[in-house]
């Protein structure tokens, strides 16, 4: 029994697309290709060797971002570790509009890729704290 052309491409097609996906999900288990790293200054976060950095005076806010997702098995809730700038954070007119969507869809206008192995309410509350220590540090000093 002979296959036909067309379900033959359509099966090149589903093995490129899956590939890809595979690739995709095994680069982010690359050493260095994902972290959130602390300092006095601020976090820098970087997933899959996308890097940002916010300054601690940038923030105003850690917390917990949920988000209703729906599947085929029916709506399922997200949960993220969320920031919100603080009025001195710089600001752009696109990022302005991102954040009012992100605030809209999650409660937060910024959220981090990964919790980093902490409970989500943990790690938002450690945030906080090193960020109001790193702070008064940092007013101390100037």
């Amino acid at each position: 029994m002979a296959s036909r052309p067309e379900w033959r491409a359509g099966g090149y097609v589903t093995i490129v697309f899956f590939g890809l996906g595979v690739v995709a999900a095994l680069i982010q288990f690359v050493p260095g290709s994902s972290f959130l790293r602390v300092n006095p200054d601020g976090i820098t976060v970087r997933a899959v060797w996308r890097t940002k950095f916010y300054r601690w005076s940038d923030i105003e806010k850690f917390g917990v971002a949920e988000m209703d997702l729906s599947y085929s098995r029916g709506p399922q809730r997200k949960r993220m570790v969320g920031f919100n700038f603080s009025s001195s954070a710089p600001s752009v007119a696109k990022a302005q509009a991102t954040r009012r969507m992100n605030r809209a869809m999650c409660g937060f206008e910024g959220v981090l890729p990964d919790n980093y192995g902490w409970d989500y309410a943990e790690l938002a509350e450690h945030l906080n704290q090193l960020r109001g220590q790193y702070r008064k540090g940092s007013a101390l000093e100037k």
